[in-house]
């Protein structure tokens, strides 16, 4: 969800007296910075004779006061069940804001990014090119849509011998690919995929992927998909899963949506929709199951961050991926449990604010994130 689209639920929400406490919290310092101006200021415009007043406890101290039309939307704001915003820590009642210190190098959110790495090892700057065709080997040509997706398209059947290309993102960088067997894969940060340009004359449809990815694999009952990671390898003829294969993660992670899809590790096991397939990087390497959180897995795809009791260091690790951030520790704590969403196409202080509890800061200090008393 884009940062306009974030702010326009969150005053559609405000308007129909729905938001919670924390997300009331939010709202007034959104207020108070100047953010919600726009948003505000259409609602204020909008075609309506109803008008409400409400108080806002900010800060527990400082009472703000607001006089806006109360307005039914024309048309439905999708928001996240859990909406962005609200965090609760387990070991305390409730959360208590602190102050979030940041110099003027704020982190941007990321974004389409990524480079393309032919077989001569050229490389080419996905997220600079203009749109159109980019290149032509092996009887393949690659363009860039308008949309931003990179796209492979055979021209010829006749080429015998593979040559492979290579997508990477950077951290802060996605990136959507089309194969030229019609298979779509979405690169999250920090990942890249290797793959044949074409199949053709081949025995299988063979790509290996580090990171994070999300596959809608084109159906093809004689021609097998795989996906090769570090520690296991996923075979299929046609579905939609995620495959989360970072390497500072402890598990790899697969997750089937839709069709059949066997894990093989130490052992081997068919997933069906709805479950997770786990490979720890540490242990036995035995392929473990259990049920699958879609709406977590599916989060960053969907541009946002869910956590459901996830600690703190598990927290940081995607922040850091996605704003390009070193996360430095002054604190020994890893006991925190979060829980909520937050959309990824806000700047990390206002991520940053929506995380804080008591007795921990973060400071931002260039590509340092730091995480103190």
């Amino acid at each position: 969800m884009e940062e306009n689209n974030f702010y326009e639920a969150l005053v559609q929400r405000y308007l129909k007296n729905q938001l919670t406490d924390q997300e009331l919290e939010l709202f007034a310092e959104l207020v108070r910075t100047g953010k919600l101006d726009d948003q505000l200021f259409e609602a204020w415009n909008a075609d309506i004779d109803i008008t409400a007043e409400d108080e806002l406890d900010f800060n527990r101290t400082q009472k703000v006061r607001f006089l806006w039309p109360k307005a039914v939307a024309a048309a439905a704001v999708l928001i996240m069940l859990s909406f962005a915003g609200y965090f609760y820590y387990q070991k305390y009642s409730s959360a208590t804001p602190v102050e979030l210190t940041a110099n003027l190098h704020d982190a941007d959110p990321g974004g389409n990014k990524a480079t393309l790495t032919l077989a001569d090892g050229s490389k080419i700057s996905l997220t600079d090119a203009n749109n159109g065709e980019l290149a032509k080997q092996s009887g393949v040509r690659i363009s860039k849509s308008k949309n931003g997706e990179l796209v492979y398209s055979v021209i010829a059947t006749d080429t015998k011998l593979p040559v492979f290309n290579t997508i990477s993102t950077p951290r802060g960088g996605v990136y959507q690919v089309n194969l030229p067997d019609g298979t779509k894969v979405w690169l999250n940060a920090a990942s890249s995929i290797k793959f044949p340009t074409t199949f053709a004359h081949l025995k299988e449809r063979k790509v290996e992927l580090e990171g994070e990815a999300y596959f809608e694999v084109a159906k093809n009952k004689k021609l097998p998909f795989i996906v090769s990671t570090s520690g296991q390898q996923l075979k299929v003829l046609g579905t939609h899963f995620n495959v989360n294969a970072y390497d500072d993660e402890d598990e790899v992670k697969t997750t089937l949506l839709e069709g059949s899809l066997k894990v093989f590790a130490a052992n081997s096991i068919l997933l069906k929709p709805g479950q997770q397939a786990h490979v720890n990087r540490k242990g036995s390497r035995n392929v473990q199951l259990s049920p699958a959180n879609i709406a977590q897995v599916m989060a960053w795809k969907n541009g946002f961050f869910h956590f459901e009791k996830d600690n703190l260091h598990a927290v940081m690790r995607q922040l850091s991926r996605w704003y390009d951030v070193e996360v430095v520790y002054e604190v020994d704590r890893n006991d925190d449990e979060f829980m909520g969403d937050i959309p990824r196409g806000i700047k990390l202080s206002e991520v940053l604010k929506m995380l804080a509890f008591e007795g921990t800061q973060f400071k931002i200090d260039g590509h340092k994130l730091i995480v103190k008393k």
